[in-house]
């Protein structure tokens, strides 16, 4: 999930009316996360070709 937040928080740090903070952008992230399971999706790492 903080990879999510991290991206939340970089998209909006250009938009100064629309910034959060990190705690805010965790919730967000939560909230995608648990969207995507809803709707029976998964993130999951990418597996290199090496393996």
């Amino acid at each position: 999930m903080t990879i999510i937040a991290t991206a939340i928080l970089d998209a909006l740090k250009e938009q100064p009316p629309h910034q959060m903070g990190t705690e805010e952008a965790k919730i967000v992230a939560k909230c995608v996360v648990e969207a995507l399971a809803d709707a029976q999706l998964e993130i999951v790492p990418v597996q290199s070709s090496n393996e």
